[in-house]
């Protein structure tokens, strides 16, 4: 034995110390690093790394303290002894294997995918343990020195295996996570593990199992000229010293965490201030988007308190427009358009910002550019869309659909000058509102301006309704007036007319009945003989009744002749004909078109006296020598024509206030018809009626034969 192997053997206590310091060490240090967060699988592992280091340096410790035992006091170890440091060299190995198959597996597996393998391969050694006693014939002692050495083979080897297998897998995910140092410190704990399992416990103490009884550690010390205990001592120390290095991963790990989480922080702060910049601009465009629909809607109540009031409709209008003017920053003038109910046309109705007079230049810009207004007002009315004028001379339809960014007013280069919107009543285009910039000064229009333009007109054209319907109203009232007024006028008329009439004719009469009768009285009394003459007085009154009789007929047949309830419309004209015709010298003809039908009461009176007042009017006004009255009975109407060839009259100039054309119309309106006169001066006059049928002659069919001539 050469002076080395000597000095080692003799301080073997020392080497024990030191292999045992080395593993405890390593396994403090690991349980230490255990309390780490990481998201890697080595940190979940390093517990079972940490128990095999602290039990398999108390194992060599207490291997120490035996032998300094023996040295000292000539301690023998029990069997109980022997066994409970045989516990501690099991654990060790069960937790190196429980070790590696925690790197191996993947993150979150069952506990059984770890701990059973661990069970199975304890279970192999104990059933191996008392197999080899039984083949050797060993001793209680001599079986404790064999399970020592087959933990060795059947445990440490292949749990030192898997670990350095679990370990070099585990140096990649190092150099995945760009930390290769650690890597290269895991490659050299993974050697020094291999090693301390495979070299170091194949030379075991020296038992009559193979291949312990060649190899093992007395001829590790011949080979090497050290004891086993040092190689695995120096092992351990390079496996503890380099696991120790790989454990500064986590401080790194925690440090890239701590820039994460600083960068997150900072990010958040950057993104919190960014967010707040953007909230404080948001809130600014929403308070600026709330003043102005502050503003607005102040102004539609203006407008809508303006268009409540019981204006004149041209007061409506201009307080609107000078409302708009005042109010809108985008524009300083402005036109209202209406279009004529009677004939039609479009024209100007109100007007603002062009009536300054100015000469020169500026006059005849400001008058090319009202003139531009009022042309895009006629042609907003015509189409029945909203129009913008450019500045180019470019007319562009608004289509609020679509979005601001899209719109092609929006999108023009050329900025816009004047916009017309159409005002719209009862689905109807009736006029245009226009706004446009007369100078340069303004704000420049948008959509939005131009949406509010659409509610504003929306808002004019139901108030210019409800004006005109007012008017309306009001000149129906006028002619319902003026209507009752002629009423009670013709009302008197034909009371005088009858008054004169039985005071000039029957009165007259009934006073020669009574002068006569007084006559025969007078002669009665005297006694008179003279027959002859009281038969010829007889005679005389009798004429006189009869005449008086005859001419309160015909007064009670001009107020409601009896044939009209009796006999129907068609008999009624007929007979009033003949009668006019006898009457007043002027040649009559009545035709019928189509069967007669009797209709309801109030239709027949309406026609009758329709055809009663055009006769009246032929002849008082019409010098006409001969009348026709056509009484037509068509599917769903009945149409009165009374046609005579007077002198006529120019309906242009001289209208229709007559009361008697006036109320022909009124009558023939109140049974849904309509009732036109038609004249022109030298060719007559004809009076056209059409009254549509009730509901319950609307399904009768109608017999358009020949025409019945009276």
């Amino acid at each position: 034995m050469n002076p080395i192997s000597a000095f080692f053997v003799r301080n073997i206590i020392a080497v024990f110390f030191f292999y045992g310091l080395a593993f405890f060490a390593m396994g403090l240090a690991l349980l230490l690093a255990s309390r780490r967060t990481s998201q890697f699988t080595f940190a979940r592992a390093i517990i079972p790394l940490a128990i095999f280091g602290i039990l398999h340096g108390l194992h060599e410790w207490i291997e120490m303290y035996q032998k300094i035992a023996t040295l000292t006091s000539g301690y023998v170890p029990t069997e109980a002894h022997e066994v409970t440091r045989l516990a501690f060299l099991v654990g060790s190995f069960a937790m190196l294997a429980a070790f590696g198959f925690t790197l191996v597996n993947r993150p979150r597996q069952k506990w059984t995918r770890i701990w059973l393998p661990v069970a199975a391969m304890i279970g192999i050694w104990l059933v191996i343990v008392p197999a080899a006693a039984r083949v050797t014939h060993a001793t209680a002692g001599e079986t404790v020195a064999q399970a020592d050495v087959l933990s060795r083979y059947t445990l440490g080897i292949p749990a030192a295996l898997l670990g350095a297998w679990a370990l070099m897998t585990q140096q990649r995910t190092f150099r995945e996570h760009e930390m290769p140092q650690f890597g290269r410190d895991l490659i050299w704990a993974t050697t020094a593990l291999l090693l301390y399992g495979v070299v170091g416990q194949i030379f075991v103490r020296k038992t009559a199992l193979f291949p312990s009884t060649v190899i093992n550690s007395e001829l590790f010390l011949q080979w090497f000229g050290v004891p086993v205990q040092l190689f695995r001592g120096v092992m351990a120390a390079v496996l503890a010293i380099f696991m120790i290095r790989a454990l500064n991963a986590f401080d790194i790990e925690n440090e890239r965490r701590l820039e994460t989480s600083n960068q997150a922080r900072l990010d958040a702060q950057a993104n919190a201030l960014e967010t707040e910049r953007r909230i404080s601009r948001e809130r600014q465009r929403l308070n600026a988007e709330l003043r102005q629909t502050a503003r607005e809607l102040g102004l539609m109540l203006e407008l809508s308190n303006l268009l409540a009031r019981p204006l004149a409709l041209q007061d409506r209008l201009d307080g609107v427009l000078q409302r708009l003017l005042h109010s809108l920053a985008f524009t300083n003038a402005g036109l209202i358009l209406l279009r004529s109910r009677s004939s039609g046309e479009i024209d100007v109705r109100a007007a603002g910002g062009y009536d300054q007079a100015q000469d020169g230049q500026a006059g005849d810009l400001r008058s090319e550019r009202r003139q531009q207004a009022e042309d895009l007002g006629r042609q907003c009315a015509l189409l029945g869309s909203a129009l913008c004028l450019h500045a180019d001379g470019e007319i562009l339809e608004v289509q609020l659909q679509q979005a601001s960014e899209e719109a092609p007013c929006q999108r023009h280069p050329s900025p816009i000058v004047v916009v017309a919107v159409p005002l719209v009543s009862r689905v109807q285009v009736i006029g245009s509102l226009v706004l446009a910039q007369s100078t340069g000064n303004q704000q420049p229009m948008t959509l939005d301006d131009i949406e509010l333009l659409l509610a504003v007109a929306q808002q004019l054209g139901l108030s210019i309704e409800n004006a005109r319907l007012a008017q309306d109203a009001q000149e129906r009232e006028q002619v319902l007036a003026d209507l009752l007024h002629q009423v009670v006028e013709a009302q008197e008329a034909e009371r005088q007319r009858i008054a004169r009439e039985l005071h000039d004719a029957t009165g007259q009469a009934l006073t020669a009945i009574a002068l006569g009768l007084r006559g025969m009285e007078t002669q009665l009394e005297r006694g008179t003989s003279d027959t002859a003459m009281l038969s010829s007085n007889v005679r005389e009154i009798k004429s006189f009744s009869t005449n008086a009789l005859g001419e309160l007929r015909q007064i009670i047949s001009d107020l409601r002749p009896p044939i009209l309830d009796d006999m129907g419309l068609a008999a009624a004209l007929k007979w009033y004909v003949q009668g006019f015709e006898g009457r007043r010298g002027i040649a009559g003809t009545f035709v019928l078109e189509g069967a007669p039908l009797r209709l309801p009461s109030e239709f027949e009176t309406v026609l009758f006296r329709i055809a009663q007042e055009s006769l009246t009017n032929v002849a008082k006004h019409a010098e006409a020598s001969a009348v026709t009255v056509l009484l037509r009975f068509t599917p769903g109407t009945v149409s009165l024509l009374v046609e005579d060839d007077g002198r006529g009259f120019d309906a242009n100039t001289r209208g229709l206030g007559g009361w008697g054309l006036l109320g022909m119309q009124e009558r023939a309106s109140l049974l849904g018809g309509q009732c036109r006169v038609d004249s022109t001066a030298g060719e007559g006059t004809r009076v056209w009626t059409t009254v549509p049928l009730p509901a319950e002659l609307l399904e009768m069919n109608y017999d358009t034969s020949k025409p019945v001539v009276g």
